[in-house]
């Protein structure tokens, strides 16, 4: 009985012991998946947190190795990416290119900028790197509106005052620069041969085939061609047209077939629209613009092939300044974190192409053309002037769109709000009032 009892009591054991064992066994499995499926989400955070690539074409003042923060259209995007949340690294690095957006190179990317607006649905005005991108990219919301306009010598007589008056000129396009502007809305400028199109390969070319008196102007993106006059030192022998040849938005894109594109672009766009709702927005702007005048004001002598200035004399024109004019930017606030400003005092140059914008801002909206007349302000307003400021935000008021021509316009008080608060701010004292009808409201 003894032997059965002591049998008994071994084989008890026995099993608290297997099943203890089996416990720790078990324990330790757990332990090991925990710390495997720890390991594989930190890899995962690591992979979507690397740093963005942006590849970047040379195009100042939107994109420049030599600018601070690489540019306006490159400290716009790296802005955004940094209000995204989370999944996106703000940290960015960048590689340039001084050509057209390859396919094989842009799928090596995350990001190409800064990408003209597309008129995909119409091939036929398109140049051949804006219709592979149509096919082979995604574009991102406009990070940046702006103005296509003619530049002329100051001499020349011919005014772009009416569609009529450009019939029978020759313009110069530059090689990435379509057709759109010129057929599109039913111009067909080009397409009927109402005008000359000049091909040359770069604006610097077209410059100098407008001095040479082969075209009567060019058409460039405002601050580009600003730009450029200026750091080639010919801003005294051009004249920027005051009425825009027509209006569209600078992009990023990304590659169709990026495995993450989709969550890239809706990430950049998600941080963009909060970017446009701060304040920093237009801080970011003005300090970027001042940076390029700066660095084409210091950078102002000619150039190795450069074409050379005129050898008549002409009258330095008020127009000849544009929204990138270093004075209009250093007197605007230079950082996201800066108090807002004081009233800035305009230089007479600058107020009299802001006041130029803000004439045919209001010609468009008297037509009823709420999306032109909206860019035309916010760049008068960009420039410091704050009739521009109370324009724009007029065409968010409920209380300002009430006109027949107006009724369709859908009203923002949040925008509206902003950009008196902005008008305030530039010296309009009557913005101080509609702010407290918004609130009342």
């Amino acid at each position: 009985m003894g032997a059965t009892l002591f049998t008994d009591r071994l084989y008890a054991t026995g099993r608290f012991m297997l099943r203890t064992i089996g416990g720790v066994l078990a324990l330790l499995a757990l332990l090991t998946h925990a710390q495997g499926q720890s390991t594989a989400t930190g890899a995962g955070d690591v992979a979507q947190k690397s740093k963005i690539r942006i590849l970047a074409i040379t195009a100042p003042p939107l994109a420049d190795e030599q600018l601070p923060e690489g540019g306006l259209a490159l400290a716009l995007v790296n802005a955004s990416l940094s209000r995204a949340g989370p999944g996106v690294d703000a940290d960015s690095t960048v590689r340039w290119t001084n050509g057209a957006l390859e396919p094989q190179a842009l799928a090596a990317a995350d990001f190409g900028l800064p990408v003209d607006s597309a008129d995909c649905d119409h091939p036929n005005n398109l140049t051949q790197s804006s219709a592979v991108l149509c096919d082979n990219a995604v574009f991102s919301d406009p990070i940046l509106q702006v103005v296509l306009a003619l530049f002329t010598l100051s001499d020349n007589p011919f005014k772009f005052e009416t569609d009529d008056s450009i019939l029978g000129k020759t313009i110069c396009l530059s090689g990435d620069r379509d057709l759109s502007a010129l057929n599109g809305n039913g111009r067909n400028w080009a397409a009927y041969k109402r005008v000359t199109v000049m091909r040359r390969a770069t604006l610097l070319d077209c410059v100098a085939a407008v001095q040479a008196h082969d075209a009567d102007t060019f058409a460039a993106i405002d601050l580009e061609g600003t730009h450029l006059l200026r750091r080639l030192g010919l801003t005294p022998y051009f004249v920027m047209q005051p009425r825009p040849l027509a209006t569209g938005a600078v992009h990023a894109v990304v590659a169709r077939d990026h495995p993450r594109g989709a969550d890239l672009i809706n990430a950049l766009n998600e941080g963009l629209k909060r970017l446009k709702e701060s304040d920093a927005y237009s801080a970011i702007v003005q300090k970027q613009l001042m940076a390029a005048a700066s660095t084409a004001t210091v950078s102002s002598s000619r150039p190795e092939g450069a074409p050379p200035a005129p050898n008549t004399a002409a009258a330095t024109s008020p127009a000849a300044g544009s929204s990138a004019s270093a004075n209009t930017a250093a007197a605007r606030a230079a950082s996201p974190t800066a108090p807002k400003p004081a009233a800035p005092v305009l230089d007479p140059a600058s107020r009299e192409t802001a006041l130029k914008y803000l004439k045919r801002g209001n010609e468009e909206l008297a037509e009823g053309r709420i999306a032109p007349a909206r860019l035309l302000f916010e760049r008068a307003a960009e420039m410091g002037l704050p009739q521009a400021a109370m324009g724009l935000a007029g065409t968010y008021d409920a209380a300002e769109l009430n006109k027949p021509h107006l009724r369709n316009v859908l009203p923002d008080a949040a925008e509206a709000r902003r950009w008196y608060e902005r008008a305030r701010t530039l010296g309009a004292t009557e913005a101080t009032a509609r702010l407290q009808r918004l609130g009342s409201k």
